[in-house]
């Protein structure tokens, strides 16, 4: 099962059938149900997801980008975290690869904290 597919199930489980079933008994069709009520509830599991998966999407490339291509053909494929072990363990640029991981680790705390501050302002608990 998807690793996604779980929370959101969790999260689905997690939402009260009394708020639903008081909303349908006041009228609201599913869409509007959907629109007003779960997806609003589903809102920190979609945030915290998102958050997850922006930072796997930066390491969890590096196995498939080895195994498959070793950074491709003209370095086509090859990802900064891809670049930092090439650097630092094929070609023994240790301060050049020290330095690339650290800038890597300041975007990724920047895309977190961009998304914390201005995406997490819509979610609602």
């Amino acid at each position: 099962m998807s690793y996604n597919f779980l929370f959101f199930l969790a999260g689905l489980q997690a939402i009260p059938r009394s708020v639903i079933e008081a909303a349908s008994i006041d009228g609201a069709g599913p869409s509007r149900r959907f629109w007003t009520i779960i997806f609003p509830l589903l809102s920190p599991t979609s945030f915290f997801l998102l958050v997850v998966n922006i930072v796997y999407a930066f390491f969890d490339t590096f196995g498939i980008i080895h195994a498959l291509t070793g950074g491709g053909p003209g370095k086509s494929t090859e990802t900064l975290i891809y670049k930092v072990y090439v650097d630092g363990v094929v070609n023994l640029d240790l301060g050049g690869s020290a330095a690339q991981s650290v800038i890597l680790m300041i975007v990724v705390i920047a895309l977190t904290a961009i998304q914390f501050r201005y995406v997490e302002r819509r979610v609602q608990y």
